[in-house]
Formats: structure tokens, sequence, C-alpha cells
């Protein structure tokens, strides 16, 4: 069930000892043309956000260690340098998630929507039935064409981890889709 909290409301109750925030809608502040959700550097640590909507959130540097963002929307936020160890993203939609620099060692990515998203640097963890269209893995570890290329992922037009560019489209294990 969706329903709305404030991010200072969200800090609030977090730092008094919540951790549950499943399916929670965080009401967007106005910011320069687009609303955004300002958590910035924030400590988040075993936070339960399932089904939560952080669409446009600045989460640059924060903390997400232990959280469950299983199916939680992360459309065009920004984790840039963030900390996502042993985490739960099953099922997250990351359309247009800027993962730069990102910590993502011993998180779950299955069944990931990653179409535009940007692991530049991201310390990645193996995934399977992830779309990845339009994906940049440059620079992310390990790199290994086998992570992105096999377990059902589909793969197409994403630039792999030397900076070259499987045009795809590809299905699980490096076989082009008929056309």
């Amino acid at each position: 069930m969706a329903w709305e909290i404030t991010t200072e409301e969200l800090l609030k109750r977090y730092t008094s000892g919540k951790r549950n925030f499943a399916g929670a809608v965080v009401i967007r502040e106005r910011g320069y043309g687009r609303n955004y959700i300002d958590l910035k550097g924030a400590v988040l640590r075993d936070i339960n956000l399932r089904g939560a909507d952080f669409s446009f959130a600045d989460l640059r540097g924060a903390d997400l260690t232990g959280a469950d963002l299983f199916s939680t929307s992360l459309i065009e936020a920004r984790l840039d340098n963030a900390i996502i160890r042993d985490a739960n993203l099953e099922c997250v939609n990351l359309y247009q998630c800027n993962l730069t620099n990102a910590d993502l060692t011993g998180t779950v990515l299955t069944y990931m929507n990653a179409v535009d998203a940007i692991f530049r640097g991201a310390q990645l963890t193996p995934f399977e039935h992830a779309i990845l269209i339009g994906a940049d893995f440059r620079g992310a570890t390990p790199a290994l064409h086998d992570m992105i290329c096999r377990g059902m992922n589909v793969i197409w037009d994403t630039i792999m981890f030397d900076g070259t560019i499987e045009h795809g489209p590809y299905f699980g294990e490096w076989k082009p889709i008929s056309k």
C-alpha cells in the first residue's frame, strides 16, 4: 500500500529507530526545474523501502548497506558514490539512474530494469534476468563480459567495461534475438 512521507519525516523516523518504509512515496521538494528528493549523504542502513518511489532522489554518497529496495522505483535517481553493499535491489527500476562509482558488492540485482543506467566505475556482483538497454558499464569491476552477457540478460546498445558497445539485441547467452 502506497503512503506519502516527506524527506524530513523519513529521516526523523529513521533516526528514532524506524526502518520499515515499504511502499512509501516520498514527497518531492521544488528544485531547479524539477522536483527532487534530497537525501544526499544520508545513512539509511538496513532500511526497508520495498515498492517505494524514490524517483529523482539525490542519494549521492548515501549509505544503503543492507537496504531492502525490492521493486523500488529509482527512476533518474543519483546514486553516485553510494554504498549499497549486501542490499536487495531485485526487480528495481533503475531507468536513467546514475550509479557512477557506487559500491554494489554483494547486492542482489536480479530482474533489474537498467535502461540507460550508468554504472561507470561501480563495484558489481553478478546478476541475471536484467534489462540492459543503453546501460553504461565503463570501468566497472569486476570487468567480466560473462557477467553481463549471460543469465537471460537483455543486452542492446550496452557499453561494456572496456568502452566497446554490444549492439545486440542479445538475450541470455550471447544469442542474437531473431528479427
